[in-house]
């Protein structure tokens, strides 16, 4: 891609080009599939006949048998063999990482997992696969004795075909490692903790022997306004493999379904012949048009549903298979970040995976919690973090409205190690595995390579460079970046000059310099490369940065160009929070003056676990809540002025009069976006804040940019002291802001 001309991520018609040639690469390839399975060989005397069979799913998360193998004696002693005896293992529950178990809370090495489980059916005239979402970092598996293969690589799914070994009753054996290596991704040191274990969930997938294996959905609005499109163009390539030993000779029917009502957004179904020789794989071009799409935006996020059916006849269906997707425009356009139709600017935080209950492998209800607070303080854009999220992490922003940028672990690697052959394999291989795993989620908008590696380096303009072309192959349809920290000085020997767009951690006025380089290296980035967006992946203010450990002796930047904080502060003190919550305002300040700045990414949300030890959180580890969370959202809100003015009781009723005043204009505010169908709640309740005797909304009309909106709301005075509290609530139901007033309009909060 020329750096010189307009980056749009317009460039659709070409990927779907791109994608029907990946599809059929894929399913020819073992070194291109992510999802190829490594099949235990069948006796080809054999007969694999077809079978109707519904995809369907066996969990098998819940109870496991653990043991550490401290001394790598698992393989010679047989723990896989079924007969093995493991009575006297730990039991956990899978997901599981052994660095939250006392015992184990330091535990770098080799563990092993088993366990034992009773097939009710009968499967062996289906297709089965094993599939694992995660293990970290590199998984041995073996089924019933049998060894299935292994996989590296701590963030990405994987599976084998175990439709020979499956029987009545299973053995399950799974040898793990989580040691640090230099030619690993991440690497030998990185700043956050290798938490070892079967972190995310596994299962089996049982479906017919001729199937659908994947489904890439390609939709492409006809914008007519912000926010608006009358048309779309919806092209999927579904991949279909045939197991069996019989030729295949059917039907493929598509639709599309609106995810909410479940209806079809199709005048009729989208119907193919297709025919697959015995062992073959083919991939089946589908397009299909909605008339007046519901479009996906961070307050809006519509989402439709692409159903395929493998039918052998019209009446007789053989498998189906249904992916999630939304209807969106991103364009990367003059240095602005337009989203269907209309430029705006976002911001947003990062979190890890990470708690002290649980580590890596999280249960969806506490990631939900998480995910929940960060909208409530205004969140509609993140780089989750600095490796490939859990499925349910993508899912939930889907739902509820994160653009994202997801990363591969590539953390501060350095020349030496970017040069390296297997360094770059893993890399492009995790790369690989999250973007074909990912890539009908509506909420990624784009990707990134890596986390401050040393690009200004021959080494890592070829890494970039490399890895980017492959990202642009795997999906045309989104940008690609990397999240550089060489961007405070000669900053023309980037690699970010290589990239879609630029991606900027900044710690200016501690790590990075002086406050004051801030502005001028952001002209810079500007000046040399004025047709990109600038996005900030990182700015924040880490409690001990003045310490020694980091940084020798500081006592000479105790002035007024940096966030100074006293070596030995506690980051738990009122200190760090006032001079963390100062920076923040600072830096906002600067990033909103320069309209190519269209994103800014607070690190962190949380405090997390790393040999490190950085506190920079807006939360501590166990979610504890600091005096920064407030100062940030009143920073991310899009509204710069909300005013309550609550009047006199008069004839028994009360009235506030409001006033909002949105951020904007583009050019000038971040963040900046229209409101569209926010509204106004109010709750009149007893003083102990339990029993509401009354409540309300008001649904506002759209408010622009730079815009006011006054009005009114009145309630029944009730007869007992009480409260009124009124928030300002977005379409998807998160709070933008909330108050609570007492009955003389005193605001409590």
């Amino acid at each position: 891609m020329s750096n010189t001309n307009n980056i749009r991520v317009k460039y659709l018609a070409l990927g779907l080009l791109v994608l029907f040639i990946l599809c059929i690469q894929c399913g020819c390839s073992k070194d291109n599939d992510m999802n190829q399975i490594p099949a235990i060989p069948d006796d080809p005397s054999v007969e694999r006949p077809i079978v109707v069979k519904e995809p369907s799913s066996i969990s098998l998360s819940g109870p496991w048998r653990f043991l550490s193998d401290i001394n790598s004696a698992g393989i010679d002693e047989g723990w896989f063999d079924p007969g093995f005896p493991d009575s006297d293992w730990i039991e956990v529950e899978v997901p599981h990482t052994w660095n939250v178990m006392p015992d184990y809370a330091d535990y770098e090495g080799v563990a092993w997992y088993r366990k034992t489980f009773t097939v009710d059916e009968d499967i062996t005239d289906y297709h089965v696969k094993l599939h694992f979402d995660a293990v970290y970092y590199e998984a041995q598996v073996w089924l019933n004795g049998s060894y299935l293969g292994e996989h590296a690589g701590g963030y990405t799914p994987f599976g084998f075909d175990v439709s020979s070994l499956i029987d009545k009753e299973n053995v399950l054996a799974v040898r793990v490692d989580n040691i640090r290596l230099p030619t690993r991704i991440p690497d030998d040191s990185f700043d956050w903790w290798h938490y070892g274990g079967i972190v995310r969930h596994v299962g089996l997938e049982l479906s017919s022997k001729v199937f659908i294996e994947r489904q890439v959905v390609t939709a492409v609005p006809h914008i007519t306004g912000w926010d608006e499109a009358d048309l779309a163009t919806v092209s999927t390539s579904v991949q279909i493999l045939n197991t069996s030993s019989d030729n295949f000779e059917g039907m493929v029917v598509a639709d599309i379904l609106d995810d909410q009502s479940g209806e079809s957004a199709l005048n009729e179904t989208v119907v193919q012949r297709v025919s697959i020789p015995p062992g073959g794989r083919v991939a089946v071009e589908l397009r299909a048009e909605i008339q007046d799409p519901r479009l996906w935006h961070f307050d809006h996020p519509n989402l439709y549903r692409w159903s395929s059916v493998l039918q052998l006849s019209a009446d007789e269906r053989l498998h189906g298979k249904e992916d999630i997707f939304g209807i969106r425009l991103v364009q990367l356009e003059n240095a602005q970040f337009i989203l269907n139709g209309e430029p705006v600017r976002l911001v947003g935080m990062t979190r890890h995976a990470d708690s002290p209950e649980y580590g890596l492998a999280e249960p969806a209800v506490f990631m939900t919690a998480d995910f929940d607070d960060m909208k409530r303080l205004n969140m509609v854009f993140s780089r989750p973090v600095h490796y490939p999220q859990d499925e349910s992490v993508l899912d939930y922003c889907d739902r509820n409205g994160i653009l994202l940028i997801p990363e591969v672990p590539a953390w501060q690697i350095q020349e030496s190690h970017l040069s390296n052959e297997s360094t770059k394999a893993a890399a492009e291989q995790q790369l690989r595995e999250m973007i074909l795993t990912s890539i009908n989620h509506p909420s990624i908008w784009a990707w990134s390579v890596g986390n401050e590696i040393d690009s200004n380096t021959p080494a890592g303009r070829d890494y970039v460079r490399e890895l980017v072309a492959v990202s642009h192959v795997l999906d045309p349809t989104r940008p690609v970046g990397f999240a550089s920290f060489r961007l405070d000085q000669n900053q023309e020997n980037d690699a970010s000059a290589l990239t879609d767009f630029v991606f900027m951690n900044e710690y200016f006025g501690s790590w990075h310099g002086p406050k004051e380089a801030l502005p001028e290296s952001l002209d810079r980035i500007h000046e040399l490369w004025p047709e990109k967006v600038v996005i900030i992946s990182e700015f924040g203010l880490e409690a001990g940065w003045t310490s020694a450990r980091w940084m020798g002796d500081t006592s000479l930047l105790n002035n007024e160009s940096y966030y100074y904080i006293e070596p030995g502060t506690p980051p738990d003190s009122e200190q760090v929070f006032s001079i963390r919550s100062r920076l923040i305002a600072d830096q906002m300040n600067i990033f909103r003056s320069r309209p190519f700045v269209v994103g800014a990414i607070f690190w962190t949300y949380q405090d997390y676990r790393s040999e490190m030890e950085f506190k920079m959180g807006l939360l501590d580890q166990r979610r504890h809540r600091t005096a920064v969370v407030d100062v940030l959202r009143v920073q991310y809100s899009p509204l710069r002025e909300i005013e309550i003015d609550i009047g006199e009781v008069s004839d028994g009723r009360q009235t506030a009069f409001v006033q909002l005043v949105t951020r904007g204009p583009v050019d000038t505010d971040l963040p900046v976006y229209t409101l569209r169908e926010y509204a106004i709640r109010y709750s009149i309740m007893a003083t102990d804040g339990n029993l509401v005797s009354f409540e309300g909304e008001i649904l506002l009309p759209t408010i622009a940019p730079a815009s006011d909106w006054n009005g009114e709301i009145t309630w029944e005075v009730p007869p007992d002291d009480y409260l009124v509290e009124i928030s300002i609530v977005r379409p998807t139901g998160f709070s933008v802001w909330e108050n609570r007033f007492d009955a003389d309009g005193e605001q409590l909060d």
